[in-house]
Formats: C-alpha cells, structure tokens, sequence
C-alpha cells in the first residue's frame, strides 16, 4: 500500500473531486496527467459529453499507477444507471473524455470501537459529511452478519452515495477507498477509552448484531477487533 501522511495529502487536495482528461487509452487502462491531489487506489467516473448539453457517466476508474509525467488508471464499465427498460449502451472510453477522480469522497463512514473515537474523527475532519455507523450497522443487523466483510462495506457505499471509509485501529486511523480497498492516508488517534473492550463489529448505537441461529451456535462474532481490521486493510 502507499502509505501517506493524513496531514500532506490533507493540504493538497482535502479529497476534493479532482478534474482532468483522458490523454490515452489503451485496452481497459487510460493515461491522464499526474497530480498530488490524488493516490494510488483513488476512485472515480469517466464523463462522455455527446454535445454541450448531453453527457453521462459511461465508466468507473481506479488509479492503479503513477509515473513521473501520467497517472494510468483501470476502468470497466459503470452500471450504477442502467436500467432494464432501456437498451444499455456500449461506450468506451476515449481520449478527451472527462475524468473525475476522488468522486464521492466528501462523504464517509467512520468504522471504529467506541463513540469517543468517533466523535474525535468526526469533530476534526468536520469538512466530511459522515454517515453514521448505524446505518450500516442496521443493514447488517436485518442481514445477522456480525462479520462484516469488504463486499459489505462497498455495497453499502454504493447504495447511499459515498466513496471513502475511514478506519479506526489502535492509535491510528486509515481514509480507504471504497471501491479499491486500497489505504488513501492516515492519521494518528488518541489512546481509546474502550481499547481493552473495543464494540464489535464497530461501534454503533444499536444492539449488538447476531449470526443465524441468534447466535446460539457461536463463532459468528468477531473475537478481536483490531486484528480483524487489520486483516481487512492488509496491515501487519
């Protein structure tokens, strides 16, 4: 993963939406221009403008590599707008088109063991409108996954309209992207009250989530938190 310092890439680009142009496209990989104000693992939309008041989204990238003159993102199509009574349509991207990369990234969920880290993560990083952890805690309460894995967290990113994940470990937290998984920055944290009892599977104001069977079987529940997240984001 490229690790970044949470204070540096916060003063270049305070993930704001990052707008450039398709220089080259070769099978499913694009060149754009480099640029600090986004990372490997950032995400984002290929806008295709058809005349100057018809455009659509017609990919999703992912920054996959930075070379000293060009970045070169991956993208395969977007389906976020398809619709089964219309006919799907069949563009590629191409040199020229609209590239937005940090697309959604000034919305977040803060997935950590107790509400006085969220509160800490949420009063300094006021700029990000954060969705409270219930929310996604209720999907996995109806769904009784007290084990939330990746697939979990993308899908519920991509049902209510935000593309960033911060993460809360120990004394650190990492901004991921929703899309790739891969770690965006990170930051330290103060000492967690809650760090011998951390709230499984994070914390939120709901009851806690049980497996099938109500939990009376056991083992649905995750037994250790850090180490479990850590797994998760590839963190020795």
């Amino acid at each position: 993963y490229l690790m970044i310092s949470l204070t540096s890439l916060m003063a270049q680009t305070d993930f704001s939406p990052y707008h450039t142009k398709i220089l080259k496209a070769d099978g499913n990989f694009l060149y754009i221009k480099d640029s600090q104000s986004f990372s490997v693992g950032s995400s984002g939309i290929v806008m295709h403008e058809f005349d100057k008041t018809h455009k659509t989204i017609v990919a999703k990238v992912e920054v996959v590599a930075k070379k000293p003159e060009h970045a070169i993102l991956k993208y395969k199509k977007f389906i976020g707008l398809e619709q089964s009574a219309l006919p799907a349509y069949n563009i590629t991207p191409k040199v020229g088109d609209a590239v937005i990369l940090n697309y959604l990234y000034k919305r977040a969920t803060a997935i950590v063991p107790d509400a006085q880290t969220l509160q800490y993560v949420s009063t300094k990083f006021s700029e990000i409108e954060w969705i409270h952890p219930d929310i996604i805690a209720s999907k996995l309460s109806v769904d009784y996954t007290p084990r939330p894995t990746k697939e979990d967290f993308t899908n519920e990113c991509s049902h209510n309209s935000y593309a960033l994940l911060f993460f809360g470990i120990q004394n650190k937290g990492y901004f991921v992207d929703c899309n790739s998984f891969k770690i965006l920055a990170q930051t330290d944290l103060p000492q967690s009250s809650s760090k011998t009892n951390p709230m499984v599977p994070f914390y939120s104001r709901l009851e806690a989530i049980k497996g099938r069977m109500f939990g009376l079987m056991g083992g649905d529940e995750i037994t250790n938190y850090d180490n479990y997240y850590k797994k998760m984001l590839g963190l020795k």
